[in-house]
């Protein structure tokens, strides 16, 4: 090994020897901090003579571990052994006595009794974000802090010790972020490395190169190197861990970067070092390079200064050019516990501490060189307690700027091209997600705007729904064979667009049947506005069955929005009713047409069929003697009100063009699906229930037919249209127009009497008696409602 003369000066002593117990040594400002293992930190200030002075003592409740410089001026972090982490303030102005300084629990700002080594990853006004590591039970516990509040918790297992080594030795930890272009090797703030950006994201990822986020570096006492990005922790909530960069085998020192080869330096309690930088590959362009070599050992602590390791054995201090074919160089001095580079306050640099004791001999380093110097000054603390100033007079060819080749130079352009074109490739997938999100947020708002719009309830005298759905039945002819058609007609007043992805759904259930089929319409583009129509078949002259209900809805498909809902088919759409149609015998109905005229080829076609005993075609037969008849009777006042006038053709021809929805006469003939002849009438009568001084004129509707099912059914058609009548007017008589109370009385008593010979014909059948006199009762009711029937009022 070769040998160096350098020039040690004493500074200060301690008045005792310094323990094996991990003594700390820290500069900050003109002030140098010594923690000898125990309760108490020796604060030394300088005199004018450039010696040392101790100017205050503080005292901590337990023994202390770790010292780091914090960001406030003259403040610091203490790490007490049990007893978390603590923030102490130092006294701004030198003391020309010295002060025991008792420091309280209440500066601890992180109580966790079992850590053992932390660093400060981001640090602001009381609101210190501070990375720990714990021992708990058989696993290291890596945690993050921010304010005393845990973000972020991993652990990973104890590796027990081996051989002769009986105590598990202290971690070391630091935070590394990609290079800005500042001085390589850097640790400014203190306890932070900086890496070029290109081995940065070869050792950390690519997201965290391009967020340019720190990562977390641990070196246990097993060898293993964990790192921890941190772009995952604030990103998200995923599962993130640790994982193991490189395992060393034996304890860690020492954690820091060389400005030579720019790389990141991990230094053994056995002498082994790594060297972590980037080498050029073939296939690969990049890559990192892991080179290990081994020096005299044990090393107790250590430090790096540029390109240039310094560290100490137990018998020897010696620096080593981290360079290909360098060898290590002794200082020649013996017995040094601690080593720092001196500090000096033009310069704005802050000595950080960042080596490691052991018991057999100890050193630890805080590493600053004065900018530009060529002289390099380090601050030992010796085993017999004395503070010491090392001066190495060939420093200023270690601390050499290297300039930057121009091979690299022009590799480094191409790094910088690729990071280009890959975010801009992240960007444009990115950016295409964003669109596509803003799309399903904007079809996710519309249907929540329309499903409010036709599910909200509905106040009184509020006018219909914006979204409506209408329907009109007529005959035609599919696939030669006459079928019922239903033409709906969706139209839309609401402000909103009903675009692709909405569906008009039309089920048709039979009242008789339980099954039911159901069609679906796509909807193109529906403006506010605008409407649409679309045929839904009712079925065929043969196989329809009256009458039918027919209830629409507008459907959305989700699969519009997430691209495809086979996942899920129960969630795959939302419906939203809009309208229940009644198709019933009336709207099967089948107009015959007008007579032809005497004269006409029509007629002359007709007649000469009949004279030879051939029909015209026509289906069903007019109705003869044995045909059955149904008869209904109208208030004229309530129908002439909800008619608006009775048009030219007068009141009964505009009684069944309300009924039948075209233009008809007051009696028509018209054909039923089954093929069965109708009459349907409608004429003005005077009921005899009323007085002949107060006559109340009425229209009588009557259905004739030879079809007993087709009677029942228009029947039964026509009341409901009566009754929905009733249900949306109000009508308002005038006192000379309305029947004298005794007529009502009159009327009254018949139903009354009419309703009790009903109940009476009844009771036999349920208590099991005779059925032929209940069905004689029965059959004068009926003959008496079909002689005299009840005037709707």
């Amino acid at each position: 090994m070769a040998s160096a003369r350098c020039s040690v000066r004493t500074l200060a002593g301690l008045g005792s020897a310094v323990s094996a117990r991990r003594p700390r040594l820290l500069a900050r400002d003109s002030r140098v901090l010594v923690a000898r293992g125990e309760r108490e930190v020796l604060v030394f200030g300088r005199q004018e003579s450039a010696l040392l002075s101790v100017e205050a003592v503080l005292q901590f409740d337990s023994a202390v571990t770790l010292l780091l410089p914090a960001a406030g001026r003259h403040q610091f972090y203490v790490l007490c052994e049990n007893a978390g982490i603590h923030r102490v303030t130092l006294p701004p102005g030198p003391s020309p006595d010295p002060v025991l300084l008792p420091v309280p629990p209440e500066a601890a700002v992180l109580r966790d009794e079992g850590i053992c080594c932390f660093v400060v990853v981001e640090e602001a006004v009381a609101e210190e974000t501070l990375a720990t590591l714990s021992l708990r039970g058989g696993s290291w516990v890596l945690s993050l802090y921010k304010r005393a509040e845990k973000l972020f918790e991993s652990s990973v297992l104890v590796v027990p010790p081996q051989g002769d080594r009986a105590e598990l030795g202290s971690p070391v930890m630091c935070v590394v972020h990609p290079s800005d272009g500042a001085a390589p090797g850097r640790t400014d703030p203190p306890g932070h490395l900086y890496l070029e950006p290109v081995l940065y994201r070869l050792l950390f990822g690519v997201d965290a190169a391009l967020l340019r986020c720190p990562a977390v570096l641990c070196g246990l006492p097993d060898g293993r190197l964990l790192c921890l990005p941190l772009c995952g922790l604030r990103s998200s909530e995923q599962k993130v861990r640790p994982s193991v960069l490189h395992s060393l085998e034996q304890p860690l020192v020492l954690l820091g970067t060389s400005g030579g080869p720019q790389g990141l330096v991990a230094v053994g309690q056995q002498g082994r070092v790594l060297l972590v930088t980037t080498r050029d590959s073939d296939s690969e362009g990049k890559v990192e390079d892991f080179r290990e070599l081994d020096v005299r050992g044990p090393v107790a602590c250590a430090c790096l200064d540029g390109s240039r390791l310094y560290y100490s054995t137990a018998a020897d201090l010696v620096t080593l050019q981290l360079t290909p074919g360098q060898v290590p160089v002794s200082l020649n001095v013996s017995r040094v516990t601690a080593l720092s580079l001196t500090w000096k306050p033009a310069e704005g640099r802050t000595c950080v501490m960042v080596g490691r004791s052991q018991p057999a001999a100890f050193l630890l380093i805080c590493a600053v060189c004065p900018a530009g110097g060529a002289v390099v000054e380090l601050l030992a603390l010796s085993l017999t307690g004395q503070l010491q100033k090392v001066t190495l007079p060939q420093g200023s060819e270690a601390r050499s700027s290297a300039r930057l080749p121009s091979t690299l130079a022009a590799q480094r352009v191409k790094d910088l091209l690729a990071a280009i074109g890959d975010v801009w490739v992240r960007a444009s997938s990115l950016k295409s997600s964003v669109k596509d999100r803003k799309e399903v947020l904007r079809l996710l708002n519309q249907v929540l705007n329309v499903s409010s719009l036709l599910l909200s309830p509905r106040k009184a005298g509020e006018a219909a729904r914006p979204i409506t759905c209408h329907g009109v039945t007529s005959w035609s002819s599919v696939l030669q064979e006459d079928a019922l058609m239903l033409r709906c007609t969706l139209q839309n007043h609401s402000p909103h667009v009903l675009e692709p992805g909405w569906s008009l759904s039309v089920q048709v259930q039979s009242v008789s049947r339980s099954a039911a089929v159901t069609h679906s319409f796509v909807l193109q583009k529906l403006e506010p506005g605008r409407r649409t129509d679309v045929d839904v078949p009712l079925g065929t002259a043969c196989d329809l069955t009256l009458p039918l209900q027919v209830h629409t809805s507008l459907m959305f498909s989700m699969g519009a929005v997430w691209g495809s809902s086979e996942e899920n088919p129960q969630l795959s759409c939302v419906g939203l009713p809009l309208n229940t149609l009644a198709v019933d015998w009336l709207d099967g109905l089948r107009l015959d047409r007008p007579s032809s005229p005497a004269g006409s080829s029509d007629f002359l076609v007709q007649r000469f069929l009949r004279s030879r005993g051939v029909t015209s075609g026509e289906r069903g037969q007019e109705p003869g003697p044995g045909s059955y008849r149904a008869a209904l009777k109208v208030s004229r006042e309530l129908l002439a009100s909800r008619l608006k006038g009775p048009g030219r053709g007068g009141l009964g021809a505009a009684v069944l063009t309300w009924l039948l929805g075209q233009p008809v006469p007051a009696r028509v003939s018209a054909h039923c699906p089954s093929g069965n002849c109708v009459q349907l009438a409608a004429n003005e009568v005077a009921p005899s229930d009323c007085s002949q001084d107060a006559v109340m004129a009425a229209v009588e509707l009557q259905v004739e037919s030879s079809s007993m099912a087709a009677v029942c059914g228009l029947h039964h058609a026509i009341l409901r249209r009566v009754q929905d009548l009733l249900s949306g007017v109000s009508v308002e008589r005038e006192a000379s127009a309305a029947p004298r109370a005794e007529s009502l009385r009159r009327v009254l008593r018949r139903v009354e009497a009419l309703g009790d010979a009903l109940q009476q014909a009844r009771v036999p059948v349920a208590l099991g008696g005779g059925t032929r006199t209940s069905s004689e009762r029965l059959l004068q009711v009926y003959q008496q409602l079909r002689e005299e029937p009840l005037l709707v009022m």
